[in-house]
Order: C-alpha cells, then structure tokens, then sequence
C-alpha cells in the first residue's frame, strides 16, 4: 500500500475488507515467527488423493446400480485402498445423491426413428397455436415421495389396500391452463367425446375463438384418442390433431403440470373422494399463465435435443 506504515489496524481492516481483530491476529503472527502460511490443521489427514477422488466419482457415474461398497472393493482390485466412509465422503463432496434413479420406457430403434422423423419435421411448428391435453390419475393419500428419518425414527403413512383414486383430464396452452375435468369412471371412446365437448371446446373458445382452424390439438396415441369415435368427433368439429410419435412423454409439456400438481398434493391430507376432487380443481386454478407459457416455449428446446440425441429419451 503507498501509505505502508503509516496506517493504522482500522485502516488496513479497511483496505482489506476485513475485521480489525483478524488485522492484529496476522500482524502478531508475523511478528511471532515471521511465517504466514497455514497452520496444521487439527483432525484426521485424507486418506485419498486428488486423482483417486475423481477415480471414485468416475466410478459413480459409469455404473448405474453400484454401491459404496462395490466401488470401495474395485479400488482395492486396482490396489488402492480406501474406506467406505472416504467414499461416501468423496461422493458428497462432489454434490451426489444416492436416490432412485429415473425410470424410462426402452425405446425400439423403430422408436428412436420415428421420433427424430417427427422432431426434424416439426422444428419450426408455431406452439403457441397448439393446445396441449392429457389424463392422469391422482390417488388418495399417495404415499410416493422421499422423506428424512432421523436415527431411531422412522416416519410412516398410513395406507389402504385400494386407494381411492381420481382419474384427471386437463389441457393447457400459451394462453393459460384451460378447464380441468375430474370423473372415476374408466375414460373410454365415448367418455372422451364427452371431454372433448365440456373440456376442450369451452377452452378452445376462450383462449382463441370460435374459428377452430386457429389451433390444433395435442395429445398422445392412446387408443382412446385414436378410436373412430373420436377421430369422428373432431372431424365433424373441424379439430386438427397433432401428429404425435408413440413413446414420448418426454416430449408432452403436460408431464411437467401433473407432476408439480401430484407434489403439491402430496403436502396435504384428504379424507374422502370430494376433498381430493376440491383440491385438484383449486391447485390447478392456482396455476399461472406464466407457467404455461414457459412450458409451451420448452418445446422448441425439447425437439433440438431429440434431435442432437438421434431421437433418443431427453430429460425435462
């Protein structure tokens, strides 16, 4: 510093950015022994090197079911040895979970074809004139989900063995989350119409008029959606419907929508049928426009990837 000397501890903490009592503890540091490098540390040593860390955390990712101990006992092979404990460290520090990993249907190369085919065709499809449905099934008191247990505690949820379920229509688009229909009947050919005339049209009129040639619709190739009654009914509607490719709910923005509703409800309690009914109509009100919009813009995204994957399963 051009002052030097003459400064003061304030003044230096100040230059510094930092305490005056850690400008006194370096100053008497220096002036004891002359050295300010870091003292030993207190505790235990690593037993691991750098390049066996990244040997064991490379060891993680190339294996899909591997456990500590497998990884501990293939280090030994190599001749290093190392405890469970150092590797379990190891993996923390390098920000890995040990969690389930993601389920995916096997994709035929048939699959993977067909899906890059449909991706390079539709790269430059305008989504905001599309709206997106799908159906679901949510049930009561769904004990799906991760929890933390302390030592000695185990948490518990109580379950029945035929679980109450709510089977779930729902349909969205750039415009904003359309009208939400909850039903227990099996959703077959004829139910579907049904949806279709008090779900889909009443949300087509609204976010885009009576003019049904002003968007297309969304959905997969469930037989239901492909049988000659509904091709019928929207035919005599003049309703377009997407192309879709078989296997690909990583490509259905709507996959994203149930699985942050099933969260949400998963926080709550329900007691009956009409509790869970009242809940999924309010969580899927609450549901902002912005969300909707964003999930709509990840389509274009989402084609890129099966594309830069040759149609392979993306994540999203």
């Amino acid at each position: 510093h051009p002052l030097g000397p003459q400064l003061n501890h304030t003044d230096v903490a100040k230059a510094v950015h930092c305490s005056t009592s850690t400008v006194k503890y370096w100053l008497n540091r220096w002036n004891e022994s002359k050295d300010l490098d870091d003292s030993p540390r207190s505790g235990r040593p690593r037993t691991a090197t750098q390049e066996q860390d990244q040997r064991i955390v490379s060891l993680a990712d190339q294996q899909t079911f591997v456990t500590v101990q497998d990884i501990a006992n293939q280090l030994k092979r190599e001749r290093v040895n190392v405890s469970e404990r150092t590797v379990r460290r190891c993996l923390n520090e390098a920000g890995a979970k040990y969690n389930k990993p993601i389920s995916k249907p096997l994709l035929t190369e048939h699959h993977q074809e067909r899906r890059l085919e449909w991706a390079l065709t539709h790269q430059d499809m305008e989504w905001d004139e599309v709206i997106f449905s799908d159906e679901t099934t949510i049930r009561l008191n769904s004990v799906k989900g991760l929890v933390w247990n302390l030592p000695g505690k185990k948490k518990f949820v109580r379950t029945v063995k035929y679980p109450i379920k709510v089977n779930v229509w729902g349909c969205f688009s750039s415009k904003g989350f359309g009208r939400i229909v909850c039903f227990r009947q099996n959703l077959d050919a004829r139910f579907m119409c049904t949806i279709y005339k008090h779900g889909l049209l009443p949300t087509a009129y609204k976010q885009f008029g009576r003019d049904s040639t002003s968007w297309k619709l969304q959905e997969d190739n469930d037989p239901k959606h492909m049988s000659k009654l509904a091709n019928n009914w929207r035919e005599e509607k003049r309703i377009e419907r997407i192309d879709w490719p078989s296997m690909s709910p990583d490509l259905a923005p709507i996959e994203n929508v149930w699985q942050l509703l099933k969260i949400k409800l998963r926080k709550k309690q329900f007691t009956t049928y009409q509790s869970l009914v009242s809940a999924i109509k309010r969580e899927w009100k609450a549901l902002p426009q912005i969300l909707a919009i964003r999930l709509v813009d990840s389509m274009k995204n989402r084609i890129c990837e099966v594309v830069e994957s040759d149609g392979d399963f993306i994540l999203h």
